[in-house]
């Protein structure tokens, strides 16, 4: 599975990979999933917030650059 939204993907902190598996033993809605290349264990949560944070990340390079053309 991957977790996107929009244009902005999760991926694995550990090898960068953006495919991952729920996690053995979990709920068919996992909250713990696996990185599907190395292993690495992590929660939706925390890709949820991978993304959250690239996101203002990205609002505020934008700013950045509107601030600077404006100059």
């Amino acid at each position: 599975m991957r977790v996107h939204v929009g244009q902005i993907r999760a991926h694995c902190e550990q090898c960068g990979c953006e495919d991952f598996q729920p996690t053995l033993g979990e709920p068919p809605c996992p909250t713990e999933v696996t990185c599907f290349n190395c292993g690495l264990s992590t929660t939706r949560q925390a890709l949820l917030m991978q993304i959250s944070d690239e996101t203002v990340r990205r609002a505020q390079a934008f700013l950045e650059s509107s601030r600077k053309a404006r100059r």
